[in-house]
């Protein structure tokens, strides 16, 4: 808790109690795609705890897209703790308009981060647009493991009663359905990853 009594900030609770998941996201993401050369965009970063365990993880240039100039800065202090300043860039910028050209990324991930995209669909097609051909983009609100999964819960609930409630509306049927058809509406190859560990919708851009 922060002096106030309040619960902590998005940027406590990413370094400290999902510090476990993100590693173990990296290391399966990389081993499913096969990918780990070019350029990988982790969108909607935060602090970029995803993209900098992919860069620990591959020889990937990674951009740490996020729209808050806050998170931007929190993100490059965080690449820079992990000697990754080279490896990471923090880029402000809108999931929806993406600065980046056609075919660009080899690989996008996107841990947590879509279920606050105002229009699904558009920021789907951006990610369509931007992906390379061979390419795979991972985005959704996976745990890495039912067991992080749990643990992550029963911290979360010390610190916000309402956190059972909200992680269930968030991966309601009606969310994960909502994402998965703005994913199948891009016309490249989609498919859903759900399991106890959460969700992940995955597009595979046909060489």
């Amino acid at each position: 808790m922060d002096e106030k009594g309040k619960s902590p900030g998005f940027p406590y609770i990413a370094e400290h109690i999902f510090a476990p998941i993100y590693p173990v996201i990296a290391a399966h993401i990389v081993k499913e795609s096969g990918i780990n050369q070019g350029i990988c965009l982790d969108l909607g970063c935060g602090i970029a705890s995803l993209g900098i365990a992919v860069a620990e993880l591959t020889d990937m240039q990674v951009y740490g897209v996020d729209f808050s100039t806050e998170m931007c800065r929190l993100s490059k202090d965080k690449a820079n703790r992990h000697f990754l300043s080279c490896k990471v860039v923090p880029l402000q910028a809108d999931v929806h308009l993406l600065p980046f050209r056609d075919n660009a990324a080899a690989l996008i991930v996107s841990r947590g981060s879509v279920f606050f995209w105002k229009d699904l669909p558009v920021a789907f097609r951006e990610i369509s647009r931007v992906l390379a051909p061979g390419g795979q983009a991972w985005i959704g609100g996976g745990f890495g493991t039912k067991e992080l999964k749990a643990q992550i819960s029963e911290q979360m609930v010390e610190i916000d009663p309402d956190w059972h409630t909200a992680s269930k509306k968030r991966l309601s049927p009606e969310t994960i359905r909502a994402i998965r058809e703005a994913g199948e509406r891009t016309e490249i190859p989609c498919h859903v990853v759900k399991d106890d560990s959460g969700f992940w919708v995955v597009l595979s851009k046909e060489k």
